[in-house]
């Protein structure tokens, strides 16, 4: 019994920490980011195609594992509408080799190409 409820407790910690245990990496503004970056948006697809960027990858956090192969070589920035996307997404995205230098944070109802110039 005692094992089990260690078991539990091992696996419930790990996902707390997966989620919302902070990475250490910047949080990059929308001023701070240029051509040379790959930036990829982990929304739902439901507000990551509201307005379309031409530079950006719309890859959903469900989808990374299973899509990574069309995100390009090179440093990427992820793009989430809260925290825990980013957490997650850098996570994810580290564990399957690529460079993460940072995330930015935009609001679900705000437009990709609106929020983000990389000229």
């Amino acid at each position: 019994m005692l094992v089990l409820l260690i078991l539990l407790s091992s696996v419930f910690l790990y996902m707390m920490y997966y989620r919302y245990f902070p990475v250490r990496i910047k949080q990059w503004f929308s001023q701070e980011v240029t051509s040379g970056y790959i930036v990829v948006d982990v929304r739902d697809y439901q507000d990551s195609s509201k307005g379309v960027c031409d530079d950006v990858v719309a890859l959903p956090c469900g989808y990374i594992r299973r899509y990574f192969s069309d995100i390009p070589d090179g440093p990427l920035l992820v793009m989430g509408g809260n925290q825990v996307e980013c957490n997650v997404a850098v996570r994810q995205l580290t564990r399957l080799g690529f460079t993460v230098e940072g995330y930015l944070i935009i609001g679900s109802d705000k437009k990709c190409n609106e929020y983000l110039s990389l000229g």
